[in-house]
């Protein structure tokens, strides 16, 4: 069926066919055993030979073997990420590189640790001292402590508590192809629950029982109880989950997880560790940036209160649209292993937050902007936030009504446009693709303000040091391989139909460019 362009008129206009569920535009018209439609010469014979004819069809079908329809999705296709050594390669590298940045950032000003000869690798100042430089400050400084395991668990605790109790929106998931066509309910209450939390902390800070400041204190202990928490529970999914889409080898399954929807009771693990766990843990490092600054300064600058902001509203914007995420390919399609384990209990928070460490340890003189610039940054991040936000709305709008499940929330804050009015759609053999609002103009809107934002947290920080740089280089090689990632499935996906929809909408992120 050659894909058509139109406006989106209601709901029930989204799905293709008509109303006896022929949803490919095929005929219905009877066809007779050699395949052409019986044209009897008489009202007699007419009544004869369709009597004959269906019951020969009927026959037929009976006695002919069914085809067992088979879930493409189920199927492992490919190694990504260079598969087992590309993986392993990732779960060494990446800590290791987290521990080294920490000691650059706490015990060397910022400053990349560097051999003082370069040239030898296991001789005097050469690559292996520094590797055991290095290893030393980690042991001294960052070995998991009980006042770090107390905090880390206690926030892991009341996030799941808080997850089982707070009112929410009961929202359905897609249907599972895993799940014979299932959908999962899930209680979205990150919104009441992050409102919670923020109560929690502000009262513990109040009373004295907990000062924010001591985040920063604890960041290497921290760290090192959350990739353990990382680690073991990728480890725990793997050996007791479901084995769904496996490639047969060990190391690349525990890297990309054996279960799609792990669950405890009513709590969806993936979405729980995604929303509540890592952004929460981000937003606390950063407002313990500006209570270590004031604690020793006595004021809070301009720079952290601008990277506190930007986290802030990030935060916001996952718990307020947090019932829009069960109809997204991470929740219908990614399984929870050691990717999304490790990198939502450690790696997301801890080296997001290079720039509130850098603020904290730091004379805020050293990076003090004008105030016009301050403003300009303010303003940069406030823009990209709200085309972020309506990217993502839009989309999400889209989707739940496609789906039929959306659910009206008017959440702060509520950005304009993001409940279009007859969107135009790409209609294909799988179902409509959006080519209105931000999703008309470039095909990944969100990942390109996402990355704008990246930019100003870091830029939050000044030019003292590049590791707070890291999180948007990292985040613009992960969403170049996110986009390659979709192109990919898509391609599969809508075949001939996805190719009309690039020449529609021919740019990934910016007009004209790229």
């Amino acid at each position: 069926m050659a894909p058509t362009l139109r406006p989106r008129k209601s709901a029930a206009n989204l799905t293709s066919g008509n109303g006896n569920g022929n949803g490919n535009g095929e005929s219905l018209v009877q066809e007779n055993g050699n395949g052409h439609s019986a044209k009897p010469t008489s009202k007699t014979a007419k009544t004869t030979n369709n009597k004959h004819q269906q019951e020969k069809q009927e026959q037929e079908t009976a006695n002919r073997p069914r085809a067992k329809s088979i879930d493409q999705d189920s199927l492992h296709h490919e190694y990504e990420f260079g598969g087992p050594i590309g993986v392993l390669g990732m779960m060494i590298f990446f800590p290791c590189l987290f521990y080294y940045l920490y000691s650059c950032l706490f015990f060397n000003n910022g400053y990349f640790f560097k051999p003082t000869n370069p040239a030898t690798i296991t001789g005097p100042g050469g690559w292996l001292d520094l590797a055991k430089h290095v290893a030393s400050l980690v042991r001294d400084n960052a070995a998991p402590t009980k006042r770090a395991a107390i905090l880390y668990f206690s926030f892991l605790t009341l996030q799941l508590i808080l997850a089982f109790i707070m009112p929410g929106l009961k929202q359905q998931g897609l249907p599972v192809s895993a799940l014979g066509g299932k959908t999962l309910t899930y209680n979205c209450n990150a919104y009441t629950s992050l409102y919670a939390t923020l109560a929690i902390m502000a009262s513990l800070q109040y009373f004295g029982i907990f000062n924010m400041a001591d985040i920063i204190d604890l960041y290497g202990p921290l760290l090192t109880v959350a990739s353990i928490s990382g680690f073991s529970l990728a480890a725990v999914i793997y050996l007791f989950g479901d084995n769904y889409r496996m490639s047969g080898n060990l190391i690349y399954d525990y890297f990309m997880g054996s279960t799609l929807n792990p669950r405890i009771g009513s709590v969806d693990i993936k979405m729980w560790a995604e929303i509540r766990i890592s952004w929460i843990i981000l937003f606390s490092i950063a407002v313990g940036a500006c209570a270590k600054q004031y604690e020793t300064y006595g004021y809070v600058s301009a720079n952290a209160a601008l990277f506190a902001y930007g986290t802030g509203l990030y935060l916001n914007a996952c718990a307020k649209g947090e019932h829009f995420i069960p109809q997204t390919w991470d929740m219908n399609y990614e399984k929870f292993g050691w990717l999304l384990s490790y990198w939502n209990f450690a790696g997301v928070p801890f080296s997001y937050a290079y720039p509130a460490v850098y603020l904290a340890t730091h004379d805020p003189k050293e990076y003090a902007y004008p105030t016009w610039f301050n403003v300009v940054l303010f303003v940069v991040l406030t823009f990209a936030y709200c085309v972020f936000d309506l990217a993502m709305g839009q989309k999400s709008w889209f989707k739940a009504h496609q789906t039929g499940t959306y659910v009206p929330r008017r959440a702060f804050p509520v950005i304009p446009g993001t409940e279009m009015k007859n969107p135009k759609v790409l209609q294909t053999k799988r179902g409509p693709l959006l080519i209105s609002g931000c999703w008309g103009v470039v095909r990944k809107p969100n990942y390109i303000a996402d990355w704008i934002q990246a930019i100003c947290w870091a830029l939050s920080t000044g030019f003292g040091s590049k590791i707070p740089y890291f999180y948007p280089v990292f985040h613009l090689t992960m969403l170049l391989h996110r986009n390659a990632r979709d192109n990919a499935r898509c391609a599969r996906k809508y075949g001939d139909d996805w190719v009309e929809y690039q020449k529609l909408v021919p740019y990934s992120f910016i007009p004209y460019v790229l």
